[in-house]
């Protein structure tokens, strides 16, 4: 070997010696900058922890649930900002130990160091996979849009009964076993099987067996593309603005198909077979679903088997005899234990044969009647000629039915007329008006307090099924059955099925007596030239297929039609058809195609108006002439451009107008001649009480608009960005503002500011230092509050002589960078008194959030978030009276604050602190206790 070759191989032996040594010997000598680095990761962990958990909560008062994937992650993040911080802290102890804290240890950095590198990576890893949780919808799901507060699911609170839960756990087995790709549960109407797949669906979310779970009813008549719509939803696939079937379909089925996830999507309540394929579900040529699995519901079982091919179903029964017991019980009372009721209650159960639906019924019915009542009402069954049970369950609903009033009774017939299980309230009232319903009420918005009152009505005899919120409701199948059959004598209607989209062949003595007619999204590819209804009232026809036209003569025989609902109709010329619709009083033309909409004019007595997503570029002078008109709808008219001038101010008899995401060229008042319409107008709508505009450029906004009557309203001013608006909010501004504008003074901002229970200001920058000088009359009913880039606001409440905020719940300040004090003074008493949640970012001169004393004065402080203000010491002040203690406060989240030591700033400065190392453990004191933050 030569001496080169050996130089060479010694060469290389030391180089790979030497990297090592240097790189271990690299961990002792820059410990101290691996300190710094795993703070800085940790502190940009924490911020993409903060963002996630603050969506998670939105999330979670909208009543959707966070992904499973999203909860796994917030877990790993928060065991790994933990051990990060335990290292910190460790490192630092040791670092004060080790030879008496005179000399660094070198093992000590070097162990650190190591596993320091080690975290870091880990953390950096964690953040980079919460960038992808950016949105609302990566996030959470909505589990089951509806369909979640049933009469059925309160009664069961204390868990499920034995019978179901033997199911629930062999539909879970089944769903788990790798050859079953779709289960069923098949049973008759009324049995429950709703609720059990709401209870099932519960154990798969708890259990976390599936990574994403989708839910849609598919009712008697399906409407494809909101069943596209809830399960593309529940992925958080937004679908919203493709407007044709074919391709959400396309969009859902690539995304299916894409999806690495185990998904479960759950059809309820199918009524005959459903193309997979249509919807946007991956599957064979024999339906057969591909790549997720299903969980369905029917009354038969053929069309599980037959139909949608079904590897394994479940029969769901009756109720057990001491189920059925229990659950009538839990309703009537202890009064099913009296002698001479027990032998009644047994009569009353065997009628209902277990049904959960019947007994609940008819417990509602028993809970407040006497001995006489119960023996007359189980009489009346008893007697009835036909012993089957469907003639059992018309009497049982009958009891009900017969006591409603007229109005209850006309209410419900327009309920089952929609053709689905879900109509929106909204929808009733503008219908309801129409048809006479609330004739005794004298504005449209009294018409909506009366409905609500008879919804609840029908809710207390399970004519109607709660759902959701306080007034979600939905009809069970056996209501709108018995409705359209039984009931319908009163008021005849008719809703297509699918199998009857060939309205031709409809017996004509039918059709000649119907009052109300719905064409509930059936394939239907033309209609008749001409019905022959006489007597119609209603008429509704709701598509999605452009191409279906609307013959002129259509409506000739239909003189006494009052409603009529033509969703997603493309008319591409005059809508000539509605000349003959003299007494119509509710028109509504929502995700129309429309060229010209003058004809609309000659419908005199027209009341509700509605173009919701309509393409309607114009708003002609014929309009105009609609002066019985209450309620006008343009929101999401995206394409309006032109309202011609005149218009709106002809319309003296308006109460509500909606403009949302509309029209907004409004013509200045000086304007000559106007172009288009002005705000001016609305001056001489005396009855207007309902405002949703939107207002681009401030100039435009009159000295002089009178509004005093609006008692409900949204507007926008200045085209404001807002993260997400409250929708609790019913009196609501939104205002963009620049340096030299003066809206702030004029007359109609100044006489809505003292109403308003939602405030946005984005800009303000005047001679006003603080909110409160912004209305002369005080805020006495703002409920949320959010200001940002202000610079002028140097305080929120600058008085402690009276109150000003005291029913503010929840106050946004962002960017404010004068920003002193939330209050000058000390806050007065019931100023602030109600408030909740206090969120304030990036306010650069704030030091103390709440000055002395004065969170003894915020009895209901729950959440409190600060983030990056520079100056920040304390969340109060600390006085003579010891501690304070927050009874309420749940949540305390604290961020990018340097000087924060203390949750009470004890009169240190920022001169005054340390600003060193911050690898420190720092404390709070909460209610005496003392907890690490």
């Amino acid at each position: 070997m030569s001496i080169d070759s050996a130089v060479s191989i010694v060469w290389d032996v030391l180089k790979c010696v030497a990297v090592p040594i240097k790189r271990q010997f690299g961990y002792v000598m820059s410990s101290k900058s691996y300190v710094q680095d795993l703070l800085k990761e940790v502190r940009e962990l924490d911020h993409e922890a903060e963002r996630v958990r603050n969506a998670a909560e939105v999330a979670t008062n909208n009543s959707r649930e966070v992904y499973p994937l999203v909860e796994k992650w917030q877990a790993n993040v928060e065991k790994a900002l933990k051990e990060a911080k335990d290292l910190l802290s460790d490192f630092e102890r040791a670092s004060k130990t080790c030879c008496y804290g005179s000399v660094p240890d070198p093992s000590c950095r070097y162990h650190f160091s190591r596993m320091a590198m080690d975290k870091i990576k880990d953390i950096k890893r964690l953040a980079g996979e919460g960038g992808g949780f950016k949105e609302l919808d990566d996030i959470s799901f909505s589990p089951t849009p509806g369909n979640v507060n049933s009469s059925s699911v309160k009664l069961m609170v204390d868990g499920v009964f034995e019978s179901r839960a033997s199911i629930i756990q062999d539909i879970m087995g089944a769903l788990a076993n790798n050859s079953n790709n779709v289960v069923g549960v098949y049973g008759m109407g009324g049995v429950g099987k709703s609720t059990l797949l709401e209870d099932t669906e519960r154990r798969i979310r708890e259990e976390k067996s599936f990574d994403l779970v989708a839910k849609a009813d598919v009712s008697e008549n399906p409407d494809i593309k909101r069943i596209q719509g809830e399960i593309a939803y529940a992925l958080g696939l937004d679908i919203k603005d493709d407007e044709y079937e074919r391709v959400r379909a396309d969009r859902l089925r690539r995304r299916l198909e894409n999806e690495k996830k185990k998904v479960l999507i759950i059809l309820d309540n199918l009524w005959r077979r459903l193309d997979l394929k249509i919807v946007g579900i991956p599957c064979g040529h024999d339906n057969k679903v591909i790549g997720c699995k299903l969980l369905l519901t029917s009354r038969n079982r053929d069309i599980l088997r037959g139909e949608m091919g079904c590897d394994r179903d479940f029969l769901l029964d009756g109720l057990q005899e001491e189920e059925a017991k229990k659950l009538f019980e839990r309703i009537v009372g202890e009064k099913v234990h009296d002698d001479e009721f027990k032998p009644l209650v047994d009569e009353a159960l065997h009628k209902c044969a277990g049904l959960p639906f019947l007994i609940v019924n008819i417990a509602k019915h028993f809970k407040h009647t006497g001995l006489f009542e119960w023996k007359y009402a189980l009489k009346k069954i008893m007697l009835s000629r036909n012993e089957g049970l469907g003639e059992v369950i018309n009497n049982m609903l009958q009891l009900s039915y017969d006591h409603l009033n007229a109005a209850e009774k006309s209410l419900l017939a327009l309920c089952v007329a929609y053709g689905t299980s879900k109509p929106s309230l909204e929808d009733l009232v503008r219908h309801g008006v129409g048809w006479g319903l609330f004739r005794e009420d004298n504005t449209i918005e009294e018409a909506r307090a009366s409905l609500r009152s008879q919804i609840g009505t029908l809710q207390a005899s399970s004519l109607l099924l709660e759902d959701g919120d306080a007034y979600g409701f939905k009809i069970h199948d056996l209501v709108r059955e018995f409705v359209a059959s039984v009931a319908s004598r009163d008021h005849p209607l008719l809703v297509l099925k699918d199998e009857d989209k060939l309205i031709t062949t409809l017996p004509k003595d039918k059709l000649k007596s119907c009052r109300a007619v719905c064409f509930p999204y059936i394939d239907m590819k033309e209609l008749p030239k001409e019905l022959d209804c006489p007597e119609l009232q209603i008429f509704f026809l709701f598509t999605f297929n452009k191409s279906l036209k609307i013959p002129d003569s259509l409506f000739y025989s239909m003189r006494k039609l009052m409603v009529l609902n033509l969703t997603g109709i493309c008319l591409t010329c005059s809508p000539s058809p509605f000349q003959f619709l003299e007494n119509l009083q509710t028109l509504c033309l929502d995700g129309c195609s429309l060229d010209d909409v003058a004809i609309i004019g000659e419908l005199k007595g027209l009341r509700i108006l509605s173009f919701v997503h309509s393409k309607i570029q114009r708003l002609p002078k014929e309009i105009g002439q609609l002066v019985e008109l209450r309620l006008l709808d343009l929101n999401y008219c995206s394409k309006l451009e032109m309202i011609e001038p005149g218009v709106l101010q002809s319309l003296i008899k308006l109460e509500e107008l909606y403009m949302k995401n509309s029209f907004d060229q409004w013509n200045a008042v000086e304007q000559t001649p106007p172009t288009n319409a002005s705000l001016i107008e609305l001056n001489h709508m005396t009855n207007l009480c309902t405002l949703h505009v939107s207002i681009p450029i401030p100039s435009v906004l009159p000295e002089d608009l009178n509004v005093k009557k609006l008692t409900k309203y949204n507007i926008q001013i200045g085209n404001p960005f807002r993260w997400s608006s409250n929708e609790e909010g019913s009196r609501t501004l939104e205002l963009k503002l620049d340096s030299i504008s003066d809206i702030l003074h004029k007359g109609f901002i100044q006489s809505i500011l003292g109403k308003i229970d939602d405030l946005f200001l984005d800009g303000l920058d005047g001679i006003e230092q603080s909110i409160c000088a912004l209305s002369k009359k005080g805020f006495p009913n703002l409920k949320y509050l959010q200001v940002k880039k202000s610079p002028s606001i140097h305080y929120i409440h600058q008085s402690s002589s009276h109150t000003e905020f005291p029913r503010l719940e929840s106050l946004i300040l962002e960017g404010l960078i004068n920003l002193e004090k939330l209050c000058h003074n000390h806050i007065y008493t019931k100023s602030f008194s109600a408030l909740k949640v206090v969120r304030v970012t990036c306010c650069d001169k704030l030091e103390v959030l709440f000055p002395r004393s004065s969170l003894r004065e915020l009895p209901w402080l729950e959440d409190i978030l600060v983030d990056n203000c520079k100056l920040m010491q304390g969340i109060g002040e600390a006085d003579d009276c010891g501690n304070v203690e927050l009874r309420n406060l749940r949540e305390l989240k604290l961020f990018d604050l340097p000087y924060m030591r203390n949750f009470c700033k004890a009169g240190s400065t920022p001169s005054s602190s340390t600003s060193g190392d911050q690898v420190g453990t720092q404390k709070a004191f909460f209610g005496g206790q003392q907890k690490s933050k």
